[in-house]
């Protein structure tokens, strides 16, 4: 093999790896990218779950209530318990 076709292969074997380099920076980006988007998105999650949590509460305590309501009498009569 003379210099010249030795010279050639290495500059074929650079390109390659070059392009090789190219396509993993890409993939580290898009890699970089989507975990980012996860992360934004978990975070919105939690905020939606403790809203959520919140409300289930207060619905808890709204339906407490309605039901202690139901215990009593209504209008000075009394009414048998409810259970």
């Amino acid at each position: 093999m003379t210099v010249a076709q030795r010279l050639d292969q290495h500059d074929k074997q650079t390109a390659v790896i070059r392009d090789l380099v190219k396509e993993g920076i890409k993939m580290v980006l898009e890699t970089r990218r989507l975990t980012l988007e996860t992360r934004r998105l978990t975070l919105e999650t939690r905020k939606d779950l403790r809203e959520l949590a919140a409300s289930q509460k207060r619905t808890d305590a709204s339906l407490h209530a309605l039901i202690e309501s139901l215990r009593g009498g209504g209008n000075g009569h009394t009414k048998r318990p409810v259970d």
